[in-house]
């Protein structure tokens, strides 16, 4: 599996987030509590996850970039199912753990 997973944000939730270190938006309107964990993608299915989950938002989004061994350090495990990891908690915002963040151009 891979070393890094991505998640989409919505570039308001994230930056809502930065004031608590802890991120907790399981998907586009859908918080962790609800879901049960935090949606994640493999780099090769971001442009597919942009387009089938957040095509039709005309919000900034994000592309936010984990380091797995990290998040996991940290306590927070990430599971795969069909190819797809979860994130089953939430996310820690420090810099271990958050590699990246790249506005997505749409």
């Amino acid at each position: 599996m891979s070393t890094h997973i991505h998640h989409i944000a919505i570039q308001d939730d994230w930056e809502m987030s930065r004031g608590f270190g802890e991120y907790a938006v399981a998907t586009r309107g859908t918080h962790l509590d609800d879901e049960g964990f935090i949606h994640a993608t493999t780099a090769d299915r971001v442009p597919q996850v942009v387009a089938q989950r957040y095509g039709d938002l005309a919000l900034p989004l994000l592309d936010i970039t984990i380091d797995v061994e990290h998040l996991r350090s940290a306590g927070v495990d990430v599971e795969w199912v069909d190819g797809a990891p979860r994130i089953l908690g939430e996310l820690p915002m420090s810099s271990e753990v958050i590699v990246a963040e790249h506005p997505i151009a749409r």
